[in-house]
C-alpha cells in the first residue's frame, strides 16, 4: 500500500510537473452565431428564419503537450428568437435572453503545412459548456405583428417562456485552423456546432391564414452554428522570464 501511494504520488508530480513546463496562453475569442430553433407546426406555413447573434470572451489555454490542450473562458452570448413564414422574404427578429458560457474544451493541434518558416495546424475541439442564463426571472416574452405572403396577410401572436431554466448544458464539437502571429501569438478560426439537450426558450405560436386559426411551438435548446476567431498570447513567458 505504501509502495502504491508512493508511485501515485511520482506519477503525479511528473504530470504536474511536465504541465508546469508547458505554455499557458491567455487572450479573447468571439464568433457569429446562427441560433437553430426546432418547429412544431400544426398547420404547414412556418419556416426556419436566420437568426444571427455573437459571443465575445476571455479565453485561458493550458497545453498538456506539444500537441494536446485544455482551453476555458468566460463568454457573453446574445440569444435571439425569431418567427417567419414560407412564401415572404421577410420575417420578425428580436432578443431573446442573454447569457454566460463556460466552457472546458480538449483539443488537438495537427500540423499540416510549413510554409516559409509558418506553421499550419488543423485543429479538432470538443468540449462540455456550462450555461447561465442571466435573465432567469425577469419574466417571459411577446410580440404580435403580421406578414404579407403572395396576396394575403398572415397575422400572429407569439409568447415567448423565457425562464425555463436558469443554467443549461451544450456540447460543443469543432474544427480550426491555427497559426503563430510574429511566432509568439496564437491565432485561430475555427467552425463550431454546439448541441443542446435541454428546452431553455418556448415560443407558443398563434397565426392566422384565410381565416383559419393554427398554433406551433419554436424551442431553443441553446443550439448554435459558430465560426470563430481567437487570439492568445503565451503568458507564461511571463513568470518564466522573472525565475531565471
Amino acid at each position: 500500500m505504501l509502495k502504491l501511494t508512493f508511485v501515485t504520488l511520482a506519477l503525479s508530480l511528473a504530470v504536474m510537473t511536465s504541465v508546469a513546463q508547458m505554455k499557458t496562453y491567455l487572450g479573447f475569442e468571439g464568433a457569429a452565431n446562427n441560433d437553430v430553433y426546432d418547429i412544431i407546426d400544426n398547420g404547414s406555413l412556418l419556416k426556419k428564419v436566420p437568426l444571427i447573434t455573437g459571443y465575445f470572451g476571455l479565453n485561458i489555454r493550458q497545453d498538456i503537450s506539444s500537441t494536446v490542450f485544455l482551453e476555458s473562458g468566460l463568454l457573453r452570448k446574445e440569444y435571439d428568437e425569431g418567427i417567419g413564414f414560407k412564401g415572404s422574404f421577410s420575417y420578425a427578429e428580436d432578443n431573446a435572453i442573454n447569457a454566460w458560457l463556460i466552457p472546458l474544451r480538449l483539443g488537438v493541434r495537427l500540423k499540416i503545412l510549413n510554409l516559409r518558416k509558418q506553421k499550419l495546424y488543423i485543429v479538432p475541439v470538443i468540449g462540455y459548456v456550462f450555461g447561465i442564463n442571466s435573465d432567469f426571472g425577469y419574466g417571459d416574452g411577446g410580440v404580435g405583428g403580421s406578414q404579407i405572403m403572395a396576396q394575403d396577410t398572415i397575422s400572429y401572436s407569439v409568447y415567448s417562456k423565457l425562464s425555463l431554466r436558469r443554467t443549461f448544458p451544450l456540447l460543443q464539437t469543432g474544427m480550426g485552423v491555427e497559426f503563430a502571429l510574429l511566432r509568439t501569438v496564437v491565432v485561430s478560426v475555427s467552425a463550431s456546432y454546439y448541441t443542446g439537450f435541454k428546452n431553455l426558450i418556448e415560443q407558443n405560436i398563434e397565426y392566422t391564414h384565410n381565416s383559419v386559426s393554427n398554433t406551433a411551438k419554436g424551442l431553443s435548446k441553446g443550439e448554435m452554428m459558430s465560426f470563430g476567431l481567437s487570439a492568445k498570447y503565451p503568458i507564461s513567458y511571463i513568470w518564466r522570464k522573472h525565475t531565471r
